[in-house]
């Protein structure tokens, strides 16, 4: 099975969560699954940038990325980050690679406008993603460990969205299934109970009645487009539980008294990819 997982930045802040999501991921490798990471570190980019006197500043709840910000990016995203993780990794005995968007134009993007011309400085929207690299490792048996950043056309370097960045290597990939790791337990109805199922064909009619808010109504959007692309199933699940990983892709959607998250598939399709 093909599997991109997308841990969340505040999933990386300490050491002892790095290492149990490792060794939880590390176990899917040794089951013979191809896994791929995607990883940002927004809040750890909050703090460097704190600490150098760069105030950050988010327009909607995106961050604004200047030139200054953007080099705080590549230090913390592809640098700290990136490279704490491959040392667990190493650990581990799995070999990992350490990567971002940029290393062989894997992820090609352009600035990112919005709709009513909200300008973000230097964030990406992805326009195009080359899974040829990441397929070479995952065939030899490697690990590749993706961080959002990506580069344009014009080689500028961008800020990207973790879970867009997860999505578009989960389509170029067409993975069988694409968990993104969080830090709550799952989509939730306005009654406030999670759901442990739910087709890609409801995301609008949730989105419309006001159940989801904050970074799920971002996460859900995402999770359309992934299923769109040919994506197998996407779960939400909460990251700080130990064993959420296996426990989201053995998953159904049918009890959540072994597992707390939300499983997204089409109406179409098995809740449920064989690999």
């Amino acid at each position: 099975m093909k599997i991109v997982v997308k841990i969340g930045g505040t999933l990386l802040e300490s050491s002892a969560d790095r290492q149990r999501l490792v060794a939880e991921i590390a176990a899917q490798w040794r089951s013979h699954h191809q896994v791929l990471v995607v990883h940002g570190g927004g809040k750890q980019l909050t703090q460097y940038l704190d600490q150098a006197g760069i105030a950050s500043r988010f327009v909607d709840g995106l961050r604004v990325t200047t030139l200054e910000a953007i080099d705080g990016v590549l230090k913390v995203f592809t640098g700290s980050i990136n490279h704490q993780l491959l040392a667990v990794f190493h650990q581990a005995e799995v070999p990992a690679v350490g990567l971002s968007g940029i290393d062989s134009g894997s992820l090609v993007a352009q600035k990112f406008v919005g709709p009513h011309g909200q300008d973000w400085g230097f964030v990406g929207q992805i326009t195009a993603a080359d899974p040829h690299l990441w397929e070479v490792l995952l065939k030899e048996r490697f690990v590749p460990l993706v961080a959002s950043v990506a580069v344009g056309d014009d080689g500028q370097i961008y800020n990207i969205n973790a879970d867009q960045a997860a999505v578009a290597c989960a389509a170029s990939l067409r993975a069988d299934s694409l968990v993104f790791l969080t830090d709550v337990d799952g989509v939730r109805d306005l009654s406030g109970q999670i759901l442990p199922r739910i087709s890609v064909e409801q995301i609008p009619a949730l989105l419309d009645s006001g159940a989801v808010s904050g970074g799920m109504l971002a996460k859900l959007r995402a999770v359309r487009e992934a299923i769109e692309h040919g994506v197998g199933r996407v779960c939400i699940a909460n990251g700080h539980r130990p064993g959420s990983l296996a426990a989201a892709l053995a998953f159904t959607g049918a009890s959540i008294e072994t597992f707390m998250g939300t499983i997204i598939t089409s109406a179409h399709a098995p809740a449920q990819r064989s690999s």
